[in-house]
Formats: C-alpha cells, sequence, structure tokens
C-alpha cells in the first residue's frame, strides 16, 4: 500500500529526469493480476477449444436481418453458455430496421445445348447478394461496364435484361433495375482494383439495399469474382449469352415477418455486485458465411474466456472478481443501441467493455497482419486504458524473441510462450493504437451512453467480407494469445481492489507521463518549425491543456476501485499539476530560447466562428431511443474526419463550451497526426453541433 503514496513524494521530485529522457517498456512482469491468478489464466485459456466454436459457426450464412443461419448461431452460444456453467444467460430476440432475408437456392446458369453453371448458392451463400428477390427468368446477358453513369447505358436496351456490372452494386442496382428496369446484375469486382486484380478468384458478400428491394420486390444480384466475370465480359464480346437464373429467396424468417435481430447474453457474477461496475465482454454473431475471423474468432474468444474463468473460480483455483462480468453475443453495433433504448438506465451499471473482433487471423498471411488494440477515446479515458497496455506489453514481450534473451541462455523460443497444440510459433504481432470505431465497443462509448471500451481488431486484411475468411485463415496461437489478453484485462478490472491498486497508480501514472512527454515533443516540435512563434507557442499550450484534461480523466477514475483508492485522487491530481507546469514551462522556455522575449499572454483576437463557439454551453437533450431513430440523420461534415465527428458529440457534458469543444477534440486529432484523424476546424465542430441541435438531440445553450 506504499507504493501509491511514493509516487508523489519521490517520482515528482524527479520528474525533470524521467520526463523527456526514453522510456522502457519494463515488461517482463504482469503486476495488473496477482502472479498466481495470471499464471492460472494462461494456462487455462485455450485457442484450439476456442476454434472449435469458429469451426461450427462457418456452417451457416448469418447476416444481419432476421438470417436463419443467425438464429441457429445464436442458440448455439445460449446452450454452450449454459453448459460452460455462465449464470442469467438469456437469448433476446430484438426489433430492429432490417427485414429478415433468406435463400434456399440461388443459381445463374449460361442457357443452350451444352448449359454451363455460372453461379450458385450450392457452391457458396455468396454467389447470390443478400436481399435478392425471387426470380425464374431467361434473358440476354447486357455489358454495361461499370454501370453507374447514364453513360453507360447508351444505345443498349436494358429493360428486362440482365446486366453484367463491376460498378458499386447499390448504384448499379438503382440505376439498371430500379430507373430502367433490369430484371437483375450478374456482378463482378472492378479489374482496375488493386484487391480483385491480387484475388483473382476472391468472391465478396454483398447485398442490395434491402428497404428498397424488398418494397419494390424487384431484381436480384449474382457475385462472381474477377476471373469469373472477365471470362463472361469476353464470351459477351463474342457474341450474345443468354442466361438463366433460379432464385428461391424471401423476405420472411422461420422466426417470424417482423424485422428481428438477436444476442446472447450471460454472467459471470460478482462477488460484491452491489458496486454495480459490470466489465462487458462484446463479439458479434452476425456476418457472411464463413467470417471465420469477423466476427467467429471474437465470439469463439468470448466464449472460451467464459468457460475458462468460471472453471477456474469453481474449481477455487482464482478467487471470485468483486465485479460481475457479462458476456454478450451481439448483432454488431445495432444489439447494444436497441438494448440501451430498451434499457434506457442499463448502462449505469457497466463500467468497462472490452471488445473481441478479428482475433484469430494467421499473421504470417495477406499484408503480415498486425493483431491491433484501441486506446481509448480522449472522451472516455480511463485507467482501462493502462490496464490493457500493461497486458498487451506483456504478452508481446513474453512471446516475442530478442537476441538479448538468447544470449542470456534461454532455451525457449519465447520468454513465456502461449502457444495452442495445434497453432503456429508465430510470435505475438500486437500493438496498442489510437482509437477507431466500426465494431462493438462503439455504442459503447459514444453519446449518450458512455461507457469506456476498447477492442481488439486485426488490421490489414484482405480477407475481410469474401469468401477467403475461412477456416483456414485462422492461427489457433494468436486465437489463444488474444483470449488470454483479453480475460487478463477483464479480470484486471473485475477483481480491481485495495490490493492491486497501488499496480494500477503505477501504470496509470508511469504511462501518462508518457503520453504527456510525448504531446510535450510535439509542442516543441511546432515551436522549432515554426514562421508563426506566437501562433505555435498558443497551439503547444492548447495541446498541453488537452493532456492535462485527459490524464485528469484517467486518475479520477482509479477513485473508482474502492472509497481508500478515492482518498488518494487528490495526491496524484497534484502530481499531474506539477507536471503540466515543469511541461508549460519547457515549452516558455524553448519559446524565449527562439525568440528572445517573453511568451505571450494574448491570443490572436477569435473569429466569428470562434466567438459563437464561445457563447455556447451544449448540453445533451436527448437518451438512447432518441439517438437510436436520429443518429443516421447527422450525416458527416465535409473536411471532418467521422471520428472526429464521433468525439464532438462525446465531449458534450454541459459545462465545456462551444470552444472547449473544439480545443479538445482538434489537439486530439493532432496527437494521432493529420494522416490519422485530419485537421478539425472550428467551422466544421460549428456545423456538427447545430445539426445535432436542429435534430434535438443537443442544446445549444
Amino acid at each position: 500500500m506504499m507504493l501509491g503514496g511514493r509516487i508523489s513524494r519521490v517520482v515528482v521530485p524527479i520528474i525533470g529526469a524521467l520526463l523527456f529522457g526514453p522510456q522502457p517498456a519494463g515488461a517482463q512482469e504482469l503486476r495488473v493480476v496477482h502472479p498466481r491468478e495470471a499464471h492460472w489464466i494462461l494456462e487455462e485459456i485455450s485457442g484450439d477449444a476456442a476454434y472449435e466454436h469458429i469451426r461450427y459457426m462457418t456452417q451457416f450464412h448469418r447476416p444481419t436481418g432476421g438470417a436463419e443461419g443467425l438464429w441457429e448461431v445464436a442458440e448455439y452460444y445460449e446452450k454452450k453458455a449454459r453448459e460452460y456453467g455462465l449464470v442469467n444467460v438469456k437469448l433476446i430476440k430484438q426489433k430492429t430496421a432490417n427485414p429478415p432475408w433468406n435463400a434456399e437456392l440461388g443459381e445463374i446458369w449460361i442457357s443452350g445445348d451444352r448449359a454451363v453453371r455460372v453461379a450458385s448458392t450450392l457452391q457458396t451463400p455468396l454467389h447470390l447478394a443478400d436481399n435478392s428477390n425471387p426470380a425464374e427468368v431467361e434473358s440476354e446477358l447486357v455489358d454495361i461496364g461499370e454501370g453507374t453513369d447514364p453513360s453507360d447505358y447508351e444505345g443498349k436496351v436494358i429493360s428486362g435484361k440482365i446486366v453484367l456490372a463491376h460498378g458499386p452494386l447499390a448504384a448499379v442496382y438503382r440505376e439498371a433495375v430500379l430507373e430502367r428496369g433490369a430484371e437483375g446484375i450478374v456482378w463482378y469486382p472492378s479489374p482496375y482494383n488493386e484487391q480483385s486484380v491480387s484475388y483473382p478468384d476472391q468472391i465478396r458478400w454483398s447485398r442490395l439495399p434491402a428497404i428498397q428491394a424488398k418494397e419494390s420486390g424487384k431484381g436480384f444480384a449474382f457475385i462472381l469474382s474477377l476471373r469469373q466475370g472477365l471470362d463472361l465480359r469476353d464470351k459477351l464480346a463474342e457474341g450474345p449469352v443468354i442466361v438463366r437464373a433460379d432464385i428461391r429467396a424471401g423476405f420472411d424468417s422461420p422466426q417470424g415477418s417482423e424485422p428481428w435481430q438477436v444476442m446472447v447474453e450471460a454472467k459471470i457474477l460478482g462477488a460484491e455486485p452491489e458496486l454495480e461496475q459490470d466489465i462487458i465482454l462484446t463479439g458479434h454473431l452476425q456476418e457472411e458465411k464463413f467470417s471465420a475471423n469477423d466476427d467467429a474468432s471474437g465470439t469463439a474468444s468470448i466464449l472460451e474466456i467464459g468457460r475458462a474463468l468460471n472453471r477456474l473460480i469453481e474449481s477455487g483455483r482464482i478467487p471470485r472478481p468483486r465485479r460481475t462480468i457479462r458476456f454478450w453475443w451481439v448483432t454488431e453495433i445495432s444489439s447494444q443501441r436497441q438494448y440501451f433504448a430498451d434499457n434506457p438506465t442499463a448502462h449505469h451499471r457497466m463500467w468497462v467493455n472490452i471488445n473481441n473482433d478479428m482475433v484469430g487471423a494467421n499473421q504470417a498471411q495477406d499484408l503480415m497482419r498486425v493483431q491491433n488494440i484501441t486506446r481509448l477515446p480522449a472522451t472516455r479515458f480511463h485507467f482501462l486504458n493502462d490496464v490493457a497496455e500493461a497486458v498487451i506489453d506483456y504478452m508481446v514481450a513474453a512471446n516475442n524473441s530478442e537476441l538479448a534473451q538468447v544470449q542470456a541462455g534461454s532455451g525457449d523460443p519465447y520468454p513465456k510462450p502461449h502457444l495452442s497444440r495445434l497453432g503456429t510459433r508465430h510470435r505475438y504481432n500486437a500493438k496498442m493504437i489510437f482509437h477507431h470505431n466500426n465494431t462493438d465497443h462503439m455504442p459503447f462509448n459514444e453519446a449518450p451512453i458512455g461507457v469506456p471500451g476498447i477492442t481488439f481488431t486485426n488490421w490489414p486484411d484482405a480477407y475481410i467480407h469474401t469468401s477467403d475468411d475461412d477456416l483456414w485463415n485462422i492461427d489457433r496461437t494468436q486465437l489463444g494469445r488474444n483470449a488470454a489478453s483479453t480475460a487478463l484485462i477483464a479480470y484486471a478490472m473485475a477483481n480491481a481492489s485495495d490490493e492491486t491498486a497501488p499496480a494500477l497508480i503505477a501504470e496509470t501514472v508511469g504511462r501518462g507521463i508518457n503520453r504527456l512527454a510525448n504531446n510535450l515533443r510535439l509542442a516543441l516540435s511546432w515551436l522549432a518549425d515554426a514562421d508563426d512563434l506566437s501562433a505555435a507557442y498558443h497551439l503547444g499550450v492548447e495541446q498541453l491543456d488537452y493532456v492535462y484534461e485527459r490524464e485528469r480523466r484517467a486518475l479520477t477514475s482509479l477513485g473508482e476501485v474502492s472509497n481508500s483508492t478515492a482518498r488518494r485522487v487528490p495526491e496524484l491530481l497534484a502530481g499531474l499539476d506539477h507536471r503540466i507546469e515543469q511541461a508549460r514551462d519547457e515549452l516558455e522556455g524553448a519559446y524565449r530560447a527562439l525568440s528572445g522575449g517573453r511568451a505571450p499572454a494574448a491570443k490572436a483576437a477569435p473569429t466569428p466562428i470562434e466567438r459563437r463557439l464561445e457563447a455556447i454551453r451544449p448540453a445533451l437533450t436527448a437518451g438512447p431511443t432518441e439517438f437510436l431513430e436520429r443518429r443516421g440523420m447527422l450525416g458527416g461534415v465535409a473536411g471532418l474526419h467521422g471520428i472526429m465527428a464521433f468525439e464532438i458529440l462525446n465531449a458534450v457534458d454541459g459545462t465545456r463550451t462551444g470552444i472547449d469543444i473544439y480545443r479538445y477534440v482538434a489537439a486530439e486529432a493532432r496527437e494521432a497526426g493529420k494522416h490519422y484523424y485530419g485537421v478539425v476546424t472550428p467551422e466544421a465542430v460549428l456545423t456538427y453541433l447545430d445539426r445535432a441541435a436542429e435534430l434535438n438531440l443537443v442544446q445549444l445553450r
């Protein structure tokens, strides 16, 4: 218990030596989880066991919108959760806007005495675009090139014909079927696309716009590989081609014709449920038939974590954690938003979210895939971020080989290897990265929910949403490492206590020092490169203000561990005050050295847009139901990165002014770099806030 006390008395006086020097990883040991408990978790988690769940899931085409295959896999996870001893298991049927759609058969043939089958769902369900209408038609095939511009149709009779095209499918559907009366589409990837050329036999998972296809009752699309498409185009160049399409599909499901989606919930109950600080683990069930990595790997990983932790708890190998761990297998993003709309206060007892989406990739394939783990967005910063980084640093160090450790006499390939029996012996190629969205941690982070969430998502990935995302794509070893990493993070959070608080404080303070040093480096570099030293200096001041606010969030969140830890927070914040003051002194000293004078006290006069932002104090006025209904109406703002728009809404708390929000989000973008989040302007922030106000999502007081 003395470590935390020494942080302010010992670390702060020597901060000048630490702040700007290189910081070693120090990942030889994992301290946020007791070594005995970490040992058992690492021993019990099995990538081989998780792989078997993926094997089951790849039997089923399971798109969102009431797919029979989606219901099948949901029932499987419900059954397995019960079998593994998890409690409060529920299969929850939810509302959705997506109409149910299922296909029994879809085939297209070249007609004639020697008929040739071009594509069939017997070969892969991906050959038929989701939301295709039923059809039994024989017609001439017409090549319309890209098929998205009126010029593609000049001199061609389209009505009653089937078209061959390679433009964006939704646009082709609109132009060829809805506007010009084509019966359907045979589609292949653009021959000018690098991925298409690199993977000429890949079948892409595609869909027609569901609402338009259902309401019009018109059209279908068959999906070919690039090689197939070019072969068919060559045949058309030689003369007319007649094709016959037979599709048995419809907008209904065995669960009913009303739109539905599904999620499964299960729990490991905490020893102190009155804490109301549940840890939520998520992965999504819906995708195309294969989707072994996206996201059968994530759902399988979460199930294996549930099995392993519950077995260890029930056998007495590790203590029951203080907090409840919930397991959610969902329809991606949509399930959580609907759940929060149906249960508007449920998020109040949720502490953090850890998502697994694409966690089984064989990293030697494709473009040398990296297992990325996101940091928290700045608006949701929390010591979860530092627990995750501590675990990932440890797992990477434990599963990589360096010359020095070999020279030290280690006989193993890695210091503390975590290998699956039937997996590779590849290193663990993983790293923490700046925040991104578009998977199941997003609905937790976003306004109005505000539960800090991170995700494991490998990238790059040229196999996603194609026929190549199959079982051969999965490495049981990486699957096991990611499950073990997630389990360690989850258990560290679920069992955070006075006993582990010194380690949690050490991680949060120490890593916060590194983050502050990195932002000071940016501020000093702007001065070094500046033509306008005054403007660069004030930009640096704003960057340090941003870091100060963000790191206060992380340190304050430590107070959520226990009452005694909460009593430490003022001391920790005082240490942060001291470090920030030192950084500001460094920045001012650099300005004086470059300019020969004192740092300017005043900034340039605000612009009219900045004055408008200064005059408003936005506050959220809508809850989960209203956001579910209207979020999609917000749209984008030209030049504003979508994640920065996301952060603008997240920064609305009723206390920040519009200019505070702008400066905070702009600094977050600068920290990551222009290549990552672009540049945030006052005009874009005001436009987005005005739009949110028009939709009654926020009030601009």
